[in-house]
């Protein structure tokens, strides 16, 4: 089991459903919206789930995916020159 300290401060999916909608905000237009929908309809999908621990396995790899849409869109700049 995956454990991080953001999901320790995650502990209800409501919370979590906040946070990610949130990091939403963060990302480029039209991204956003994007996966804002995506946030939405994975909760709708998963409103049913009764096992603890099956909600705690989605709630990790949900916090692992926006972890890695992040870093996918975070802006770094490159050390080369642009090319013309």
């Amino acid at each position: 089991m995956v454990v991080t300290s953001t999901v320790l401060l995650k502990n209800s999916p409501k919370s979590l459903y906040k946070y990610l909608l949130r990091e939403c905000q963060k990302l480029p237009k039209g991204a956003d919206e994007f996966y804002k929908h995506s946030v939405k309809q994975s909760f709708k999908q998963h409103v049913a789930e009764l096992d603890p621990e099956r909600i705690q396995q989605i709630m990790e790899k949900a916090l692992l995916d926006a972890k890695w849409i992040m870093q996918k869109y975070k802006k770094e700049p490159s050390p080369y020159p642009p090319k013309i």
